[in-house]
């Protein structure tokens, strides 16, 4: 019986120090997380599940629509163009990306078309707050038809940028909340083909 009692003891000894260890390592680091904005943890967790979902980080960092049946891309490319007008934001280019592989191939391919949008004044905001903004500008919309002959929409998920760090000043989160809202307008523009 004195042997199990010791074995016990050594056992929540050991118990012991793994808390106190894990508490020590991590309570730190918990620390640090609870100073970013409200929004982190959501922005974070929703990350972690599509990376378990998709099992790549890009599929985990995008918002994504399908073109409504009967929408073709065409249709889709009027409509962004038509809102991203609407909504005051500058077209600042068109990659035809299959386009160009095929005219270099020869051979056919499945739509890839990158549509880039930009809010000048926006953009210049958020490298002023931090330089690396500047490799999430300008906004981008992948058109792009799937192994299975479906279109979709992708753009980047603009919500870590917004919300994954220490809260933005006012003045900035106010402006990227107004570029996240106009390019999920985009999108929706694009998928249902209505402007």
């Amino acid at each position: 019986m004195g042997f199990i009692k010791n074995i016990l003891a050594v056992i929540g000894l050991i118990a012991l120090i793994g808390g106190g260890y894990a508490y020590s390592k991590f309570s730190g680091e918990m620390a640090e997380f609870n100073k970013l904005d409200a929004g982190a943890k959501k922005v974070y967790l929703d990350m972690w599940t599509d990376l378990k979902k998709y099992g790549n980080s890009a599929d985990a960092t995008v918002w994504r629509k399908q073109l409504d049946e009967g929408v073709s891309p065409e249709d889709a490319a009027e409509a962004m163009s038509s809102v991203a007008t609407e909504l005051n934001i500058k077209a600042v280019g068109i990659l035809p990306l299959s386009k160009e592989v095929e005219g270099k191939t020869g051979k056919k391919q499945r739509l890839l078309t990158i549509y880039q949008y930009c809010n000048p004044l926006t953009a210049m905001t958020m490298v002023e707050y931090s330089d690396a903004f500047s490799a999430y500008l300008p906004c981008r919309i992948a058109m792009v038809e799937d192994k299975k002959g479906k279109v979709w929409v992708y753009a980047l998920n603009m919500d870590m940028m917004i919300h994954g760090g220490k809260t933005l000043p006012d003045n900035l989160l106010k402006e990227a909340n107004k570029v996240k809202d106009v390019i999920l307008q985009i999108m929706e523009a694009g998928a249902t083909g209505e402007f």
